[in-house]
């Protein structure tokens, strides 16, 4: 469309900018112009009015009114003059070319006394231009008005037949009104002749552009959108018909040097493509592409498909949130902003309901215009059940490990059993008669002995229970503390190590696996042991005594057990090393070097820390840290888990 035209637009620009320069220049110079015929007017008046005062000096000096009204008459009745009055100190009018107005009082707020009065304490000097004042008449014309103070000289105050205090500096004012209408005339007259010189430059300025640009611009930019209009229909080859040496012919020689580069773009781009689609497609692991808004799924690659049983189309339709828990895609949202990020060990479900462990690797990219996030899924779900695997594997080589004492711990009940079950046979057997007392005093000492016995094989069957990752629940963490001297408190009371317990009950729970949580601390309790026997060996046994002490306390949000002894403790050559898997400084059967790696795997399961502080031969100090659940939102989490 015509006015669509680039031709025109330009045309109307620069017309516009011309129009808009002129304006401006036209009003500057009219405002410039009004401006000083107003400031010489001001002058003018201003001497007038100077030379009308200063004539009538000796007249007021002396005091001769009959004298003062004909020169004001006189002064008043001039052309261009509207009126001159004088007032006294007070506002009185006392003389004036209008009788009418005379002995009447202004108010200090009127235009002609707020110069002097706009404040309290009124003004005694004024400049020029503060001394005048434009207004318009009833008739309708401007008039300048312009007041000359007069003041009380030494020939006034120091006469006999003048009343003035020496301290009263102005004894009135002289007001003199002249008419504008002459001056604005003039100013009209030139806006007139200003505004009709722009009027003219702009249709002159005007009409030499649209010429020009319908030569110069117009054709070949028509030729130029021609060419555009082939290449966007698919046209590559056909070169433009532009043969000008401007800037257009230029541009026209470089379109067609970018239709040839477009050429073998095209064919890169669509090599490129094939390249990434490949890549992308053919990568081990389930890549998916979503926004970073809304997490709408935008792409995935076949492998995605295959992983979650979800046709393409499918998974087009889904959020990325509906593959897992909504606590994970936050941590996305709130954590890749600018950098990627990386979650382990996410629970997603896969279209047939079953649950896979992966871990997330994902980074924030522009896709195609849009902000979108790039997942890298690694399915670790083998990885987990090995996992698993090594832990139950643990746990037996601990049961195996605390066979000892646990055999130790079931002979007891199983003694005092026996013995109650020996005396109730012989009393039978030698034809006594039973004391009913004594009969019923045996027999709740066996009930409680076979209970003691049930509660030691349950609590060793719960602890040997092979449990899930994904079952977590609230724990108190000195349960599972105190579950550990069930098997090994009469072995460690054997093996002369005295344990106190310093455990704060008023702590919030945790969010962990029960059995798991023993397993750890069970395993920091039997290295204790091992390092106080261990001292013990080296002093011979001689004036050692073996302390084991664990503390629970709350602080900062964190809920932490502390597990300390005596024993021979660790250089830090081994320090450094005692979390590595296998890692022992045990003999070959006394040791697998799991216990701890295991135990800081748990530990960072459970979003826990673990520190350790320990110097060879002053003991070890292990530092266990785990959030606690104090908020409602915790609390549910914990609930649900």
């Amino acid at each position: 469309m015509w006015y669509r035209s680039i031709g025109l637009k330009l045309i109307c620009s620069v017309s516009a900018i011309a129009m808009l320069v002129i304006g401006v220049y036209a009003s500057v110079n009219i405002n410039t112009q009004r401006n000083q015929l107003i400031h010489e007017v001001i002058q003018s008046s201003s001497r007038v009015s100077e030379t009308i005062k200063r004539s009538m000096r000796y007249d007021m000096l002396k005091y001769q009114p009959d004298r003062l009204h004909r020169a004001i008459d006189t002064i008043g009745a001039q052309e261009g003059i509207e009126k001159v009055r004088i007032f006294n100190y007070l506002g009185e009018i006392i003389y004036s070319s209008d009788r009418t107005e005379m002995g009447t009082m202004v108010d200090k707020s009127a235009e002609q006394c707020y110069a002097c009065h706009a404040k309290e304490k009124p003004f005694e000097r004024l400049t020029t231009s503060a001394r005048s004042r434009i207004f318009e008449t009833a008739a309708g014309h401007r008039v300048l008005g312009m007041i000359n103070p007069i003041y009380n000289e030494p020939d006034c105050y120091s006469a006999a037949c003048h009343v003035h205090p020496q301290e009263q500096k102005v004894l009135g004012v002289m007001d003199i009104d002249v008419s504008l209408t002459e001056v604005d005339e003039v100013i009209i007259s030139n806006k007139k002749k200003m505004i009709l010189f722009a009027v003219v430059a702009i249709l002159g300025i005007s009409l030499t552009i649209g010429l020009f640009v319908q030569r110069f611009v117009s054709r070949p930019v028509k030729h130029l959108l021609e060419g555009t209009e082939r290449v966007s229909a698919g046209d590559l080859a056909t070169p433009l018909d532009i043969s000008s040496t401007s800037e257009i012919g230029t541009l026209a020689h470089s379109f067609d040097q970018m239709t040839q580069r477009l050429q073998i773009s095209e064919q890169e781009l669509k090599a490129s493509e094939e390249k990434y689609r490949s890549l992308f497609d053919n990568d081990p692991n389930p890549i998916f592409v979503f926004d970073r808004a809304t997490f709408q799924i935008i792409d995935a690659n076949i492998r995605a498909t295959e992983k979650y049983g979800y046709g393409r189309e499918e998974l087009l339709q889904m959020s990325f949130r509906d593959l897992g828990d909504p606590e994970d895609a936050e941590k996305i949202r709130s954590s890749v902003v600018e950098a990627c990020i990386f979650l382990p060990k996410v629970r997603h479900r896969k279209k047939d309901g079953s649950i896979i462990h992966v871990d997330i690797h994902s980074c924030p990219r522009e896709h195609l215009g849009e902000d979108v996030i790039i997942a890298n899924i690694a399915d670790i779900t083998d990885s987990i059940q090995a996992e698993a695997q090594l832990i139950q594997a643990s746990k037996m080589a601990t049961l195996g490990e605390m066979s000892a004492g646990v055999a130790h711990e079931l002979n007891q009940p199983l003694n005092a059993i026996r013995i109650g079950s020996d005396l109730l046979k012989k009393m039978v057997d030698r034809g006594e008669r039973l004391n009913p007392d004594l009969t019923s005093k045996v027999s709740s000492e066996i009930a409680a002995q076979v209970e003691r016995a049930a509660n030691i094989i349950n609590h060793l069957r719960e602890f040997g229970r092979k449990s899930d990752l994904d079952e977590l629940e609230k724990v108190n963490i000195n349960k599972p503390i105190r579950d550990v001297f069930t098997v090994l408190g009469q072995q460690l009371k054997l093996r002369q190590i005295k344990v106190t317990l310093d455990l704060d009950e008023n702590i919030s729970p945790i969010l962990g696996v029960r059995n798991r949580l023993e397993q750890v601390f069970i395993n920091l309790v039997m290295n204790a042991r091992d390092s106080i026997e261990e001292k013990r060996e080296m002093v011979h046994g001689e004036g050692h005594e073996g302390v084991l002490n664990i503390r629970s306390y709350q602080e900062d949000g964190k809920v932490v057990a502390v597990v300390r002894d005596n024993g021979n403790g660790m250089p830090e050559s081994v320090k450094e090393k005692i979390f590595e898997p296998f890692f022992t400084t045990k003999e070959v059967t006394k040791g697998t070097g799991l216990g701890l790696s295991i135990s800081y795997g748990i530990i960072k399961d459970y979003e826990g820390t673990i520190e350790v502080e320990s110097m060879a031969g002053s003991g070890t100090i292990f530092k266990i840290s785990f959030p606690a659940l104090s908020t409602e939102e915790d609390l549910q989490k914990g609930n649900s888990a």
